[in-house]
């Protein structure tokens, strides 16, 4: 396979096929999927619109109905290797469950970092200010109940693993297939699949943290999401959505201390295929310190995506997400954080949602994650 363009290809078959299902799909003998929770009832085809009161006029195929709910962005954390043991905000909806729905979602993130500080490019530099190299990898499984209609709960559970990985060769690719639009930050000038965190403060300290790799818990999160304006379909809809993480971390993954964070996320549709979600929040740190330097204590946080909806039974997202500085006192380490998100969102079954997508790092190269696969499937019932 020849690395990500061929990843690239298939995913885009993949998307076509699944919508192709979409448009050929069942007929109307057949059924349409039932309703996701909390969303008008769907009795007709997915290539039907509702009747108007005389003429039940058919719409033309793989055009989205009126009643047709949006799914959201996919809620993929920073997969960072900075990033990756401390509570981040993901892009959200305010849709809630509904009462007495549950919601388990599974997912699987993979994460190239690659960023440094350095007067020259190559393993040798005269001097170094920091050097972060590697892969990371993510489980995790949340859980969400909706206690009432605007009311949902739930926890998350993730185990991480960092290290030297063996991805390099292949995002080495991907650069070369993407250059005429994406920077390659000189990685072909140091070694590959190496895993390294080094480097040193601004008050003259040494880190280096390349033998705390491995594999453990993250921090438990507790969730909570509280839709306060519930606009339908069609009006504004907005929420605030509560984090709290516990010191239960294990292994390279304790950072010790509380995490907690909270946003005000907002969704509207904007056209007949389209919905438009933002939002804005922060987080809070008890514990700054781990693997030899600094953390910020607080950090803010925006996000904005946009869904469309090209079949009824999935949706392409676009986002873009961007914080503030994650490191307190690493020299010459970026203050800023800027990633795009594409993602599609296909559903199995009425019940079921397959997610997919990657994240790539336009701007602020040294301080983000280089590139990241997820997939992850979601059950409600």
């Amino acid at each position: 396979m020849d690395g990500w363009r061929a990843i690239v290809r298939i995913g885009v078959a993949v998307t076509m096929l699944c919508g192709a299902a979409v448009v050929v799909g069942p007929s109307a003998e057949a059924g349409d999927p039932a309703p996701r929770a909390g969303e008008p009832a769907r009795p007709l085809p997915s290539s039907t619109c509702p009747p108007a009161p005389v003429l039940a006029d058919r719409c033309a195929p793989r055009r989205p109905c009126d009643d047709e709910p949006r799914r959201g962005p996919v809620e993929v954390r920073d997969p960072y290797l900075l990033a990756q043991p401390r509570l981040t905000l993901p892009a959200t909806s305010p849709d809630t469950l509904g009462g007495g729905v549950t919601s388990v979602r599974a997912q699987f993130t993979l994460g190239n970092s690659f960023g440094w500080g350095q007067d020259e490019t190559g393993e040798n530099p005269p001097d170094r200010q920091f050097l972060v190299d590697g892969e990371s990898r993510t489980l995790e499984v949340v859980a969400m109940h909706g206690v009432t209609r605007d009311l949902d709960l739930g926890v998350r559970v993730p185990l991480h693993w960092r290290g030297s990985g063996l991805t390099d060769p292949i995002i080495d690719l991907f650069h070369e297939a993407t250059s005429f639009f994406i920077l390659d930050n000189e990685r072909t000038d140091f070694r590959k699949d190496a895993y390294r965190i080094e480097g040193r403060t601004y008050g003259g300290a040494v880190f280096d943290a390349g033998d705390d790799g491995g594999v453990g818990f993250g921090d438990v999160e507790a969730i909570g999401r509280w839709r306060f304006h519930d606009g339908g379909r069609d009006g504004l809809s907005a929420a605030l959505v509560g984090r709290l993480t516990l010191p239960t971390g294990t292994g390279p993954f304790d950072p010790g201390g509380f995490g907690a964070g909270l946003q005000v996320v907002a969704a509207h549709r904007v056209a007949r295929a389209f919905d438009v979600f933002a939002g804005v929040g922060g987080t809070w740190f008890s514990d700054t310190g781990d693997m030899g330097f600094q953390y910020e204590a607080l950090r803010g946080q925006v996000f904005a995506a946009v869904e469309w909806r090209p079949a009824r039974t999935w949706s392409l997202v676009f986002g873009m997400d961007w914080t503030t500085a994650l490191v307190d006192d690493v020299v010459r380490f970026h203050p800023q954080h800027f990633i795009m998100n594409l993602a599609a969102k296909i559903d199995l079954r009425s019940d079921t949602t397959l997610e997919i997508g990657f994240i790539e790092n336009f701007v602020h190269q040294q301080s983000t994650v280089d590139v990241a696969a997820y997939v992850g499937v979601e059950f409600r019932r």
